[in-house]
């Protein structure tokens, strides 16, 4: 009899242990770094090895460095489309996880060459500056003529002497924030090539371009530069503009926190931006990495990847005959075995994406997954061999894992996008209850010291009442003394390790 009333007891823990919140998220697959190629993937592997970062990270930012410094000089033409090479990532990590440390050495040609054009700038406003003086000099002489004969002729000679010079471009490589406003401006003032790159991602999902009344319009703007490098404005004020022959390019490194905010937004979701996203959210490797005593300002495939990315980026431009601004990059086409394979992927995709296909519940991805894979094959070509026209099919190959792999992690993540407002408040309440080592929580408490996200009384209730649901807290019956008061409304928090 003892022994059975003490197997019971051994038993009940693990009978009463508390339900999950959420459904558990399987572990990545791990990044196929070696298909970044023959540039890219030493890089990878040198900063893999000093920084020790999650190799999604490094990968990501390296694809999108090289995105960056290749998307004004060719497009992929396909059938009579047009594909360009900008590419988008969302990766996510934890703080602590190095990701600006990754991002400031995948970015290092960008920002030295940033620096090269902000220097050139001075020199070149000096001399428009004194240009344009004279202009307006000769456009004075003009008036002062005309006016002599009743404006007779001023038309003609205004025309002969033609506009001022125009004032030089805004040396901007990559901006950390912005608006769809800001961004127009950018690109109608400023080079037609730029990027959107930053380490905290909440610059962007939290500021005005993605305030609720703005995100539609800042996603629909950055839709229609990623599928065709166009913009349009239309204002009472200044009237209606387009841009053409744009290529924007951007990766988000975010904290978890930012990123699921981000996966369950309806807006970005249904104006298609984030399924315009390569998705990455590695497991974290903080607590395995020794100080390595190494500079990786001296290894050779660091060095080999900032030359070729500042000869990228210093390339002239190929402008549309008679532009400046607008882009007409040259046409990379695929090698006939090059377009077998990628055919071969692009239908195997699209049959996973029916009832009950691999890939039913992330068809918004799935259905770019094989223009993704046209775009990384591009780049990595392009990286590889700037003056390249044709992709060849080991390119379409290593690109096809790449994007194949990104496909997987929206896979992976798709349970992330679908969590209730109910479900992540409650999770956030249980994470602030561990943290501050609290057994015994009371609703004053939380309202006043809780994670902001539950201090107003309906949420704090119901996010409680998941927990209490989940079996993570138990109503005290009366309430209890606590924090120096009786407290009418107080649950038990079941300990972290009550839940394994």
């Amino acid at each position: 009899m003892n022994a059975i009333i003490k197997s019971l007891e051994s038993a009940t823990p693990a009978a009463c242990a508390p339900e999950p919140l959420r459904r558990p998220t399987p572990p990545p697959e791990p990044y196929p770094l070696a298909e970044l190629g023959e540039v890219l993937a030493p890089a990878a592997e040198a900063i893999r090895r000093v920084i020790q970062a999650p190799d999604a990270i490094i990968g990501g930012a390296l694809l999108a460095a090289a995105s960056l410094a290749t998307q004004a000089q060719a497009d992929v033409h396909l059938d009579g489309r047009v594909i360009p090479l900008s590419l988008w990532l969302l990766s996510v990590a934890e703080s602590g996880e190095r990701k600006s440390a990754v991002d400031g050495e995948a970015m290092q040609a960008a920002r030295e060459y940033e620096r090269e054009l902000s220097k050139a700038y001075g020199e070149d406003c000096d001399r428009h500056a004194a240009d344009l003086a004279e202009w307006e000099a000769r456009r004075d002489a003009v008036r002062g003529e005309a006016k002599q004969r009743k404006g007779d002729g001023l038309a003609a000679k205004l025309q002969a002497l033609g506009a001022g010079p125009p004032a030089p471009l805004l040396p901007r490589v990559t901006a950390a924030d912005f608006t769809a406003e800001g961004l127009f401006k950018l690109l109608s003032a400023g080079r037609p090539t730029i990027g959107a790159f930053t380490d905290e991602a909440a610059l962007v999902f939290g500021g005005h371009g993605m305030a609720k009344e703005t995100v539609m319009r800042t996603a629909g703007t950055l839709c229609k530069l990623w599928d065709r490098g166009e913009l349009d404005r239309v204002r009472s004020g200044d009237g209606a503009a387009k841009l053409y022959g744009r290529r924007f390019a951007l990766h988000l490194l975010a904290q978890p926190v930012i990123a699921e905010r981000a996966l369950s937004d309806d807006v970005l979701a249904g104006q298609g931006f984030l399924a315009r996203c390569l998705l990455a959210w590695p497991e974290g490797t903080a607590g395995t990495r020794p100080y390595q005593a190494v500079s990786l300002r001296d290894d050779p495939a660091m060095q080999r990847l900032r030359a070729r990315l500042l000869y990228l980026h210093r390339l002239a431009l190929p402008l549309a005959e008679g532009e400046r601004q607008e882009l007409a990059p040259r046409a990379l086409r695929l090698s006939a075995d090059a377009f077998a394979y990628w055919r071969t992927v692009h239908d195997t995709v699209e049959g996973q994406c029916g009832p009950g296909g691999r890939f039913a519940q992330v068809k918004p991805w799935a259905s770019k997954t094989a223009e993704q894979a046209l775009r990384i094959a591009g780049v990595l070509t392009l990286v590889e061999a700037p003056d390249a026209q044709v992709i060849e099919v080991g390119t379409v190959e290593r690109a096809a894992e790449l994007a194949l792999w990104h496909l997987n992690e929206a896979v992976r993540l798709a349970g992330t996008a679908a969590l209730s407002p109910e479900v992540r408040d409650a999770e956030a309440l249980l994470q602030w209850a561990h943290a501050t080592g609290r057994s015994y929580l009371h609703s004053r408490e939380a309202l006043r010291l809780g994670p902001s996200r539950i201090r107003e009384r309906d949420t704090f209730e119901r996010a409680i009442g998941e927990l209490v649901r989940a079996g993570w807290a138990e109503p005290v019956e009366g309430g209890m003394h606590l924090d120096g008061a009786h407290r009418r409304h107080a649950w038990r928090i079941v300990p972290a390790s009550e839940g394994r």
